[in-house]
């Protein structure tokens, strides 16, 4: 398929239904046309937001690493991590820092990402994230990755200084401050980099059994950076008219 055949592909299965959403959307108007609307927003928007269960799979892998059945919790993290096209991990500890990586990412690309895109371009614009992200995965197209950079490439150093603030400041924000304007480092560099920064564990120090604490403190600081970025939602609703 050529170049403009790919892109009648990307028009007619990424932004027609994306455009049809929001001439649907626009055309809603009174209370029933509004009450409407906010229930097809609130449905895909929880559908984007939920479509997986990567939480459950989270647990699989830590029952896996309590039993110290370090190639079982490698096998959990490349179903639920998209670790497929890595090389497997030679010790704990590289499996430890490949999965706290992943996990940043996998909190950009279930979330954040979709968050940012739904407060610019409405549930078109979320719709539209999803479907490139699919259509990426169905086709692996080179232009598309270089699509899908630029659509992560701003809410990506945003996320970067809300780990700073929900996070190790001192240590995170230079970091965050110099991706600011870098435009060559990708999403999950930028992420990774900025929420690591204050990291100072080396295999030779590194305890299995607190491992996963560890664990539980990186999901819990993507977490508060969730709750920072839906109370700056909620004070541009409030006090914006958002």
């Amino acid at each position: 398929m050529g170049f403009r055949g790919q892109l009648g592909v990307y028009f007619l299965t990424v932004l027609v239904p994306c455009l049809l959403v929001a001439l649907f959307m626009a055309s809603l108007g009174g209370l029933i046309g509004g009450a409407l609307s906010l229930g097809i927003q609130v449905a895909v928007l929880l559908y984007v937001l939920g479509r997986d269960d990567f939480s459950l799979r989270f647990e699989s892998y830590k029952e896996c690493w309590n039993k110290e059945d370090y190639q079982g919790a490698f096998c959990c993290a490349q179903n639920f991590l998209n670790l497929q096209n890595q090389v497997e991990c030679q010790s704990p500890f590289e499996l430890h820092q490949t999965v706290r990586q992943a996990i940043i990412y996998a909190w950009f690309v279930r979330f954040f990402v979709f968050v940012f895109w739904f407060l610019m371009l409405g549930i078109s614009g979320a719709l539209a994230c999803l479907l490139s992200f699919w259509f990426y995965r169905q086709f692996k197209l080179p232009w598309v990755k270089s699509l899908l950079g630029a659509i992560e490439w701003l809410p990506s150093r945003l996320l970067a200084v809300s780990i700073a603030l929900a996070g190790d400041f001192v240590s995170s924000f230079p970091v965050a401050l110099k991706f600011a304007t870098d435009f060559q480092s990708t999403s999950r560099n930028v992420l990774t980099q900025t929420a690591l920064s204050g990291d100072k564990q080396g295999e030779a120090d590194f305890d299995c059994q607190t491992a996963q604490q560890v664990l539980m403190d990186t999901n819990q600081l993507m977490f508060r950076c969730a709750v920072l970025w839906l109370l700056i939602v909620a004070c541009l609703t409030v006090f914006a008219g958002f």
